[in-house]
């Protein structure tokens, strides 16, 4: 297991660690405690409960994935549509700096290299009086063997770096995402809409969205300002905010 006891001196602000070697959920454990306006972060070396977006399956051996949760407050105000965009923007421009060149962003929420699963990220928020407590989740697949529902890679087989120092990556990561949500409060998604246009996996891909209300098929055509998927049918360009109905063809 990697050392986490002294990250906090590695990280830029006041920030909350809690680390463990083995629990359920990272998530589900930063939900679970009372709200704090600081910055919490959680990392553990395995998760036994770990999920993915619609409670897929995300699991991994002990030391072999970056498995870690953010909680930070938002004002009200601010408009999270297009938040784990920017999140995944974070990771990848960090990945870029550990040797992962030629990776892409699957909307809304995964990593990916060559058709392949790399990362992933799962967003909860409540709202409390004036504030939003947003948990970002994140997992890195490092190593081999993991449990995923779609087809994976790990970080080691397409990295151009011999080693992979995973105190380091971990840190850069928490430090990045913490960056990239300052200017996403202050500015919205608009700031990082032409990044998400250069490494967007969908860009002119067909797909199917099917959710029992509407059914149509048409190809990717980007975001918009708020970073809702644009898809370009027959009939109209439609906005889609959930990939739970959307069938890549």
């Amino acid at each position: 297991m990697d050392n986490y006891s002294n990250i906090s001196a590695h990280l830029n602000g006041d920030i909350d660690c809690h680390i463990f070697d083995s629990i359920p959920s990272t998530n589900d454990y930063l939900s679970s405690l009372e709200f704090s306006p600081r910055t919490q972060v959680c990392i553990a070396s395995e998760q036994t409960q770990g999920k993915g977006q619609y409670n897929r399956t995300w699991l991994s051996n002990k030391d072999n994935s970056v498995l870690l949760s953010i909680r930070c407050v938002f004002s009200t105000k601010v408009n999270l549509s297009g938040l784990s965009l920017v999140v995944g923007l974070a990771l990848l421009e960090v990945l870029r700096g550990y040797g992962a060149i030629g990776l892409e962003l699957k909307w809304p929420n995964d990593i990916y290299y060559q058709d392949k699963k790399l990362a992933g990220i799962l967003i909860k928020n409540t709202t409390r009086n004036q504030t939003q407590s947003v948990v970002i989740g994140i997992g890195v697949n490092i190593g081999v063997n993991i449990d995923c529902q779609t087809p994976w890679t790990d970080l080691h087989s397409i990295s151009t770096q011999k080693s992979i120092n995973q105190f380091d990556l971990t840190k850069d990561l928490i430090n990045k995402i913490l960056e990239f949500c300052q200017v996403f409060e202050a500015n919205g998604f608009t700031t990082f809409s032409k990044q998400w246009a250069s490494v967007d996996y969908l860009q002119g891909k067909r797909v199917r969205y099917d959710d029992k209300k509407q059914t149509f098929l048409g190809v990717c055509c980007g975001v918009n300002d708020e970073g809702v998927l644009l898809v370009e049918t027959k009939a109209s360009t439609k906005q889609v905010y959930s990939s739970e109905f959307l069938t890549l063809l």
